[in-house]
């Protein structure tokens, strides 16, 4: 059983620990390797600080209840969802932007994402905005399949060039 609620500040260092775990993995080629070390962290925590302090953002964690199942992780968060309120770049209608999401590898397949996708909906409704969003790495097909099963369609593309 999990239970999503909104974030407690004690739990801000390991959902930025596991994010930039996760980050890691989405990267594109164009991304990587970054000549930087530590830039990948610094910037994920800058991007939790700037858009938590943004009225109407949010951080939910999902919570297992109960024992956790074999492989779960250390504690009780199975994984969390970073939200921020912005208005649509080309129309100006209050939308919510998904900036991260993430499940514990050992816990995926249960609905957990589902669940997270479900309460950031919900959460966006309650705030006035017309529309929930996400910017996906063409190469996470098992987030794009959790947000296709969540109703999600493609809109846009964002295409880059490294150099």
């Amino acid at each position: 059983m999990v239970r999503v609620r909104a974030y407690r500040p004690a739990e801000l260092p390991l959902v930025l620990a596991r994010g930039v775990a996760s980050a890691r993995d989405q990267l594109v080629g164009r991304e990587r390797p970054h000549p930087c070390g530590g830039a990948l962290e610094r910037q994920f925590h800058e991007m939790y600080r700037l858009v938590l302090s943004v009225p109407d953002s949010a951080l939910l964690v999902a919570e297992l209840a109960g024992p956790p199942p074999p492989g779960a992780p250390d504690g009780a968060l199975a994984g969390h969802v970073l939200l921020l309120p912005q208005g649509n770049p080309f129309t100006g209608a209050p939308e919510v932007v998904v900036m991260d999401i993430w499940v514990h590898p050992a816990l995926r397949g249960r609905g957990i994402g589902t669940r997270l996708l479900a309460a950031a909906e919900a959460h966006a409704r309650r705030i006035g905005a017309r529309g929930l969003v996400a910017q996906i790495a063409l190469h996470n097909g098992a987030s794009l399949a959790l947000f296709r099963r969540s109703g999600f369609v493609q809109e846009r593309v964002v295409v880059g060039k490294g150099w």
